[in-house]
């Protein structure tokens, strides 16, 4: 039997061979497929053409439009990925440097460069009230050190508190990092409560002349600080210095951003050091007198703080005026991600500068010391001794055996106060 071909059949003269040729409806088929698919190459030519035309005039006109990374796609899921870099970095706004004004600032001076330069974007954004700023640095690490130290180094920022950052990246690479402020008050209120904290600081700072010495004016802002204002944790705004100005009752950052506030005021450098006391979280002031650093924390200036249960009024405690590392190291424990320096001089010490510092233990002198108060009609007096074993000697000789009253005539009683991580002795006469 014979088979029967499809379509139509030739038989070409001489050969012998046979031509086979499709029927008319399907050979018009093929020719529309073919033609389609042409077309479809086509206008994706044309297509490609033109994106890579415009491409490369945007990354001729354009500092931030790098082609680099399609024209070196190996496939069509790098270009994809490519495109979608450029999408999302579309969605960041520039970044900025911006000019430092804290070049004089501890803490900013302890940074490295990428650092610093976060450090001016940081602060720049806080102090102009931007909702949030693209960083240049595209490391969360830097911009948490950097935030750190704007807040050390300026503790007037009263209107924020803390941050958010929000990071743009494709696969595994960071493409940009914004910043973005959590501000606690809009911009107009800060306005109002900074006009408020101004006059309140300008009243204050009245007791004191700008050409004091350093460390009358340190003197001053301890002493100021601790008689104006209660120490309370239930106090309004406590971790900013409304707390201070406004309501005159904060806690230990409270303190440590006014007197930092304060001493600005009156030329003198300070920053804010962070860390723990007593196994506590607590912050106090890195200051500079007279060209050396010391330790100021108003916190445990205030008697109060220490021993809230006691009855006594509240009393200043100049132990904790200007101390050295290794007074402070009694019982503080720094944590500050940026190098703190170490404190060596005494010279500035409150009781270096009154008369009242005892580096020997010279019965005599002492026990004159104290009649010399006594006799004054002083309220009270208070002595600090260089090391342990002089105060033990001391408490042993003068209180334990009573010989106050060998120089002290007609002192009956006495009611003292002991401070044994700064070795100080505080009598109350009245």
């Amino acid at each position: 039997m014979k088979k029967q071909a499809i379509g139509n059949t030739k038989k070409i003269k001489g050969r012998g061979s046979v031509v086979y040729t499709l029927p008319f409806f399907l050979g018009e088929k093929l020719k529309k497929v073919i033609s389609f698919i042409l077309n479809i190459i086509g206008a994706l030519f044309i297509f490609t053409s033109l994106f890579i035309g415009v491409c490369l005039v945007l990354n001729k006109v354009s500092d931030n439009f790098d082609i680099s990374g399609l024209l070196n796609a190996h496939n069509l899921q790098e270009a994809m990925d490519w495109y979608q870099s450029r999408d999302k970095a579309s969605m960041l706004s520039e970044a900025v440097h911006v000019e430092s004004v804290s070049y004089d600032r501890y803490a900013y001076q302890q940074l490295d460069e990428e650092t610093q330069i976060a450090y001016d974007q940081i602060y720049d954004c806080i102090v102009d009230y931007t909702d949030k700023i693209t960083l240049i640095t595209k490391d969360k690490d830097v911009v948490a050190v950097a935030y750190e130290a704007v807040m050390a180094d300026y503790g007037n920022l009263f209107w924020i508190n803390g941050y958010q950052y929000n990071t743009y990246s494709n696969k595994d690479e960071i493409i940009g990092l914004e910043f973005e402020p959590k501000y606690t008050m809009s911009q107009e209120q800060r306005d109002i409560y900074q006009v408020k904290v101004d006059a309140v600081v300008k009243d204050w700072l009245n007791g004191i002349n700008q050409d004091a010495s350093d460390f009358e004016k340190a003197l001053y802002v301890f002493e100021t600080l601790i008689e104006k204002v209660d120490y309370n944790t239930s106090s309004k705004e406590n971790q900013n210095i409304l707390s201070v100005f406004i309501y005159q009752s904060t806690v230990c950052q409270g303190y440590a951003d006014a007197a930092w506030y304060l001493l600005d005021q009156l030329g003198i450098k300070s920053t804010i050091i962070t860390g723990t006391a007593n196994n506590e979280s607590h912050a106090w002031n890195l200051v500079t007198l007279d060209g050396a650093y010391y330790f100021m924390d108003v916190t445990w200036g205030n008697s109060k703080y220490l021993d809230s249960s006691n009855d006594t009024n509240k009393r200043i405690n100049y132990a904790y005026l200007a101390m050295t590392t290794e007074e402070i190291s009694q019982n503080h424990v720094i944590t500050s991600t940026f190098e703190v320096p170490e404190c060596l001089s005494n010279k500035d010490n409150y009781f270096v500068h009154e008369n009242l510092y005892y580096d020997w233990y010279n019965v005599d002198s002492i026990g004159k010391r104290l009649r010399e108060s006594y006799e004054s009609d002083d309220e009270e007096i208070s002595l600090k001794f260089s090391n342990s074993d002089v105060y033990g000697k001391v408490i042993t000789y003068f209180f334990d055996g009573k010989h106050i009253s060998d120089y002290c005539k007609g002192l009956s009683s006495v009611y003292y106060l002991l401070d044994e991580n700064a070795n100080v002795i505080t009598i109350k006469w009245r």
